[in-house]
């Protein structure tokens, strides 16, 4: 990867003794459109709605309500996954959310959805932070407990991603248009025939600093007003970030093909993260895949963090796109530091 030092963990052989599969997603979106040219206007810049659909291919972004919490639309999403699987919620055992910032630090932002669905049994659950890869990572803990013993795992992703023009936060021109606010979920359970073939996780702590939000205790040792900068995203080199998508994408696909034995030619279908439209096309573009075997939502979602890949599956199969029985690689890549994937059988 780009001025990376590292060396990568092997792929490792599944091991599942109780298996599991996709039952079902679903979306959970504000109403709120937002266009380039809104954010133009918001803002006063020096741009056309031209000029940034052809830089980074996005024609517009939702944006969630003044007052309405993270918690309610993914309160939202979790429903309509539930009804789409024909699972109540519950018989869910577990929640695990991959955020950005959520409701707040404490209590779990799960834990609100666990209140607003109105289950009364206290399952576990837990919210986890790998940015762009967390639903990834999320996918593979819900696949772990179904193995010790869960029937039914909720992964969940997404976040207010996008910034409100009234908050006293530092805005950044190069990352403005960039972001949008989007919720997802998806549902796995019980199989009693494999469907996840392999996978493969990786982090690469040399390119840390492509992609980062100051928030945390290190930024509470700064004198400088708390909320100036506390959750403004940082890329210096989008260039470096657009080319770690690209490796990390060349990473992760040559460790399940290996391990699976399976070429290109057998993959019917591919998910993978698209933090722009380009880099959504390169990748494809580098493996001679078609677009019609792959889903983008940038164009009018954005990069919505934790939700693009849940997002893109939940677009595939409600476009019909993605049919039962295809043989699936979906992936996301967290700005080049953090990747997983699977290969599996939808």
């Amino acid at each position: 990867m780009v001025d990376s030092t590292m060396q990568y963990p092997g792929i490792r052989e599944v091991k599942y003794t109780r298996h599991a599969q996709l039952l079902g997603t679903g979306e959970g979106m504000p109403e709120k459109i937002v266009t380039n040219q809104d954010i133009i206007d918001q803002f006063n810049l020096i741009a056309s709605d031209r000029a940034v659909q052809y830089s980074i291919g996005i024609k517009e972004r939702r944006a969630v309500q003044t007052g309405v919490l993270p918690s309610e639309y993914l309160y939202k999403a979790v429903l309509q996954c539930c009804s789409n699987a024909n699972i109540a919620p519950e018989k869910i055992d577990r929640i695990i959310y991959a955020k950005l910032v959520g409701d707040q630090l404490i209590p779990a932002t799960s834990l609100r959805v666990l209140e607003k669905i109105g289950v009364r049994k206290g399952i576990p659950v837990m919210d986890i932070s790998v940015a762009c890869s967390g639903f990834l990572h999320a996918t593979d803990l819900a696949l772990s407990c179904i193995d010790t013993g869960d029937d039914y795992v909720l992964g969940l992703g997404g976040d207010r991603a996008s910034l409100d023009a009234n908050a006293e936060i530092l805005k950044d021109t190069r990352t403005i248009f960039l972001n949008g606010d989007g919720f997802a979920a998806a549902l796995y359970g019980y199989s009693q025939t494999p469907k996840f073939i392999c996978k493969y996780f990786y982090t690469d702590s040399s390119i840390g600093e492509f992609a980062y939000i100051p928030f945390g205790t290190e930024f509470l040792k700064e004198k400088e007003k708390l909320l100036t900068g506390a959750f403004n995203l940082t890329m210096p080199d989008g260039p470096k970030i657009h080319q770690s998508i690209l490796d990390s994408f060349q990473i992760i696909s040559s460790q399940l093909l290996g391990a699976s034995g399976m070429h290109w030619d057998d993959i019917d279908f591919i998910i993978t993260s698209d933090q722009t439209s380009m880099a959504w096309k390169a990748q494809l573009q580098q493996a001679g895949i078609p677009e019609y075997k792959s889903c983008s939502c940038f164009h009018k979602y954005g990069n919505t963090v934790a939700a693009m890949v849940p997002l893109n599956l939940h677009e595939a199969i409600i476009s019909g796109k993605l049919q039962k029985g295809m043989m699936v690689m979906m992936m996301g890549h967290g700005a080049g530091a953090s990747g997983g994937g699977f290969i599996f059988r939808f």
